[in-house]
């Protein structure tokens, strides 16, 4: 005899995964833009370079290995969203909840990804032009250093891309 399991049972279940899944990938997400932000913070600066002979010297700082931290955050986030967003509502299951909500889920997959790129291009521009070693200077002699905002605006970037891929996932997440 099989026993038929009530279908709050499924519900609570359904729940209690979408609460884990959006906590352990959101966090990551978070993570990865605080660390965005942290490396904007300890960006290597013209003060900061050593210069002489036609040669500057980026010298070891936290901002490199803050920036590819961030990367790293970033894309297990978006892979996770993915995977079990189902592949971005692109693939149709079974129990889709509403074409509405499949259309909303699918536009913030790709917005999502759209962002979670461009916030990745942003944070690792940011980390290699924070790389130690030496660089030619400037026809003028002058050192080259990251502008202001780019790490910034990688982390804000990489907020958004987290906030669509949740909202993705929750707009395609099969109903009990």
């Amino acid at each position: 005899k099989r026993s038929k399991i009530p279908s709050s049972a499924v519900a609570m279940k359904m729940d209690q995964k979408m609460i884990i899944v959006c906590s352990v990938v959101g966090s990551l997400g978070v993570l990865s833009a605080v660390l965005g932000f942290s490396a904007e913070g300890t960006k290597l600066t013209v003060s900061d370079l050593y210069v002489g002979g036609g040669l500057c010297l980026y010298p070891q700082n936290p901002a490199l290995g803050l920036g590819v931290c961030a990367v790293i955050f970033l894309v297990v986030a978006q892979i996770a969203f993915a995977v079990v967003g189902g592949c971005c509502g692109c693939c149709r299951s079974r129990a889709i909840p509403s074409e509405t909500n499949r259309i909303i889920g699918v536009v913030c997959a790709v917005f999502s990804w759209i962002s979670a790129m461009i916030a990745f291009g942003l944070l690792a521009e940011g980390a290699a032009w924070n790389s130690t070693g030496t660089r030619y200077s400037s026809v003028y002699g002058y050192c080259y250093v990251l502008k202001d905002g780019i790490f910034a605006g990688g982390a804000v970037l990489t907020l958004v891309a987290t906030a669509l891929g949740l909202t993705s996932y929750v707009m395609l997440r099969k109903q009990p």
